[in-house]
């Protein structure tokens, strides 16, 4: 079975942006730029472990927990392989290169996808040397007619609390603003569950700004 998107995606130009190499510095991943080498936002955000996860791995144990984290990230890469094709309007290829969940989970968040317009950017390697940060975001575009940086979540449900994601695209906007002095006004986060859940969050990225810079003033005292 052949799969399909459900509509042609309109694309912009932006200035092109320096290549970004990925390296490991003391088991944390590090991009090395123009500017120098600089932590990645997952990194960042990943020495911060919510209590609730923390809970989680101590209750089910280390083997039981790596094993449903390695699950959930083969799912989301191979819906975020599907959304990246889809928005490069290339073919997506055939239900047996993916398996049926995250070909359901894509299926559910085509209907957000499509309020995607101008794409400038699509899994771009971006930094932002005042932070000392940089990472790949996953989109940079207009969405429902608003210059944003949109990413996507899978999970087994729905979750509300949404701030970590919210800080990693604050990164984001703030890292293409720095790079290429085009603002970026709204943070999408497109969330679908396999319990058969989608929900789309939205907030400014000024809203998130000043969790992420202490984030980095934490790093940098410990480092």
């Amino acid at each position: 079975m052949i799969l399909t998107s459900t509509k042609e995606y309109s694309h912009a130009e932006y200035p092109t942006l320096p290549e970004l190499t990925q390296t490991n510095i003391g088991g944390k991943r590090h991009y090395l730029t123009p500017d120098g080498s600089f932590i990645s936002i997952t990194s960042l955000l990943s020495s911060q472990v919510p209590d609730s996860i923390r809970s989680w791995r101590e209750s089910v144990g280390n083997d039981v927990a790596d094993y449903v984290m390695r699950t959930a990230a083969r799912r989301g890469t191979r819906v975020h392989k599907l959304v990246e094709l889809a928005l490069k309007n290339k073919p997506l290829g055939d239900i047996t290169d993916y398996g049926v969940l995250p070909i359901a989970l894509f299926n559910m968040m085509q209907p957000a996808l499509d309020k995607i317009e101008q794409i400038r950017a699509l899994e771009q390697p971006l930094y932002n040397a005042e932070l000392g940060v940089a990472g790949t975001a996953d989109t940079i575009c207009s969405y429902d007619g608003v210059p944003s940086v949109v990413d996507y979540k899978t999970a087994s449900k729905i979750r509300e609390d949404v701030e970590r994601h919210m800080i990693q695209g604050a990164f984001y906007a703030s890292a293409w603003t720095w790079q290429t002095k085009m603002p970026i006004d709204q943070i999408v986060i497109i969330m679908v569950a396999e319990d058969g859940g989608m929900q789309v969050f939205k907030d400014k990225p000024s809203a998130h700004l000043g969790k992420l810079r202490k984030l980095v003033e934490q790093h940098s005292f410990a480092g």
